[in-house]
């Protein structure tokens, strides 16, 4: 337990003399590693998305059904999408926000792919910043449930 103690306390002093030396500009061979690079110019995000998803299938082994919910949110069901904060916000029925974490965002030409997992679930979203279809995929207790929908920039 001491070790335990002993490694926790260098670990801290170490990271606290990294963020004062950062914070310092002592450094003068670039930013930290763990510190990743702003974006360039042309790397601009998009801006915030929001999409309604009106149509879901819930599959499981059995087969495939349509659904009048998305998880816990009735249809039809509305999220917001922010790339600067790297984050998906939506309403549940009892009005609680949640907020999920975007771990990776992949683009291909107009085509956008987000992912990330929530309390034992993945999730994936497609979509398009100039084409109003998206489709979002979740994966959880051995069930898929697929949502299509539409999305348009936020007001």
């Amino acid at each position: 337990m001491l070790k335990t103690a002993a490694t926790a306390l260098c670990l801290i002093l170490g990271l606290a003399a990294a963020q004062a030396q950062d914070s310092s500009g002592a450094s003068s061979a670039g930013p930290s590693a763990a510190v990743p690079p702003p974006a360039a110019a042309d790397d601009a995000l998009p801006p915030p998305i929001a999409c309604t998803f009106e149509k879901v299938f819930v599959c499981e082994s059995s087969g495939c059904a349509p659904s009048s919910e998305l998880g816990t949110i009735d249809l039809p069901a509305r999220f917001l999408i922010h790339f600067g904060e790297q984050i998906i916000a939506s309403v549940s029925d009892d009005k609680l926000p949640h907020i999920s974490s975007i771990q990776s965002v992949i683009g291909d030409g107009d085509t956008l792919i987000l992912d990330g997992n929530d309390n034992m679930a993945a999730w994936a979203i497609e979509l398009s910043p100039s084409k109003p279809e998206a489709t979002l995929t979740t994966l959880a207790g051995g069930k898929v449930l697929t949502a299509f929908g539409t999305c348009k920039p936020a007001s």
